[in-house]
């Protein structure tokens, strides 16, 4: 309907407003989530999502991918990802050997295969301490090859500073005086040497860590060393001793609290699950922050390897996850659908559209009864901002605003101009092959 003879003036101009006002605030959210893709902190949906309730809700933390980031605690699944994006990267830039072998060093670390062990060597000229060699628990992290004159630490084992010491302290350096043999300083020096050869395996171990070592060291922890974890190589501090019990404290608070979820029925039992929740969310950054931080780090040391060229190249492509999927549909309808708001561009399929997209955000968070409220300060029941701009869509949905103050007026005019272009050019055909005129109406 293009007339406005059903609808008083105040009626459509009214509605016209309502339209230019929801196009708007559409157009606007999108175009504010698309300034900060660039940004320190690009907008996502993963927040929103991961946090949704009602009875959709696994429906929409499944949209998140990992909603609970147990991927990113899983050393399985973040090496594997972590290889095949080393692979990605050497052939997206075309690299040469000698930077195949810098990336291969930055993931897997400098390590060596020896013994059927990766290890790191350093040269030893004197006797090991006797001590030494018959130490069991040393042999789990050093060992001496005699005829090589080799000794070696393994890259997997994360030595312990107290338990360096410890090693360091097997070789007794004799007290020396004025009238000590030239046996006693042999002993001595060698006793020296021996320690300083401790002390660089140690730090060669702390500088020469790959990724995929630093990876297992914080998400596995060091069950040699009563659990302590070497994020970066360096002393750990109280978060860290309690890296690994925390990963089985996180996952059994998310399994309790699923359980007491499914049982909850007052406000009073919804209110402790909400702070449950809280604290089950805190816990979650301080273990995945960690690992997120180190796949940034890797993917930055990894361009320090590259020529201008390389850079040149561009970002390396990645394969879209769910989240990603979601995030650009949102952006994009958002933008789109608004756009089309305020130009009164087909604006009856754009109104619907964005009712349809709209209470899909609704039914991530209703207000239900039983149903956790969501964070801010708006308090609703069953109605909420959202479902009030999706009856208002489906009211334009309903009328011709679009006709009235928007493009689709040109368009209607435009293909009723062409119909009528048609329909007169095939009445002039007509006459041409009958020779008669058409027949016209009369009053």
């Amino acid at each position: 309907m293009s007339t406005t003879a059903r609808y008083s003036i105040g009626a459509v101009l009214f509605l016209i407003v309502l339209r230019l006002a929801l196009g708007w605030q559409l157009l606007y959210e999108g175009m504010w989530k698309i300034s900060t893709l660039d940004s320190a902190r690009p907008w996502t949906s993963a927040g929103y999502l991961k946090n949704s309730e009602g009875p959709m809700r696994d429906t929409f933390r499944n949209l998140a991918g990992d909603a609970d980031d147990l991927d990113w605690l899983n050393y399985d699944v973040v090496s594997a990802r972590w290889k095949a994006w080393e692979k990605a990267f050497a052939d997206h830039y075309e690299l040469d050997d000698k930077q195949e072998e810098s990336l291969k060093r930055l993931v897997h670390g400098g390590a060596s295969k020896v013994d059927g062990r990766m290890a790191f060597a350093e040269v030893l000229d004197v006797p090991a301490p006797a001590a030494f060699g018959k130490s069991a628990t040393v042999k789990k992290y050093m060992w001496v090859n005699v005829k090589k004159k080799r000794v070696y630490i393994d890259a997997d084992q994360i030595l312990d500073p107290a338990l360096k010491a410890k090693i360091k302290g097997m070789a007794k350096i004799p007290s020396l005086t004025p009238e000590s043999t030239e046996e006693e300083k042999k002993a001595a020096a060698d006793a020296r040497r021996f320690r300083d050869v401790v002390e660089k395996l140690y730090q060669k171990q702390k500088r020469s860590l790959g990724y995929l070592r630093k990876l297992r060291g914080a998400v596995l922890g060091n069950p040699d060393v009563t659990g302590i974890v070497y994020i970066n190589g360096s002393k750990p501090d109280t978060q860290d001793l309690q890296q690994v019990g925390q990963l089985d404290d996180y996952r059994e608070q998310l399994r309790k609290y699923e359980q007491k979820r499914a049982a909850a029925k007052t406000s009073f039992e919804w209110e402790q699950l909400a702070f449950q929740w809280k604290e089950i969310q805190t816990l979650r950054t301080d273990l995945s922050g960690p690992i997120k931080a180190m796949e940034a780090s890797l993917k930055e040391d990894a361009q320090k390897i590259l020529s201008v060229d390389q850079h040149a190249s561009g970002p390396v492509p990645e394969p879209w996850t769910d989240l990603e999927i979601a995030d650009t549909l949102t952006i994009v309808g958002l933008t789109t659908l608004g756009l089309m708001l305020l130009m009164g561009l087909f604006s009856r399929f754009a109104a619907v559209a964005a009712a349809f997209m709209l209470f899909g955000f609704y039914l991530a968070m209703p207000p239900l009864p039983g149903v956790p409220p969501a964070p801010g300060p708006e308090h609703s029941l069953f109605v909420n901002k959202n479902l009030i701009e999706v009856f208002a869509l489906l009211v334009l949905a309903a009328t011709p605003s679009g006709h009235w103050f928007g493009v689709d007026s040109l368009l209607t005019k435009f293909f009723a101009n062409w119909r009528s272009d048609g329909k007169v050019t095939k009445d002039r055909q007509s006459t041409i092959s009958t020779g008669e005129e058409p027949a016209t109406a009369t009053a």
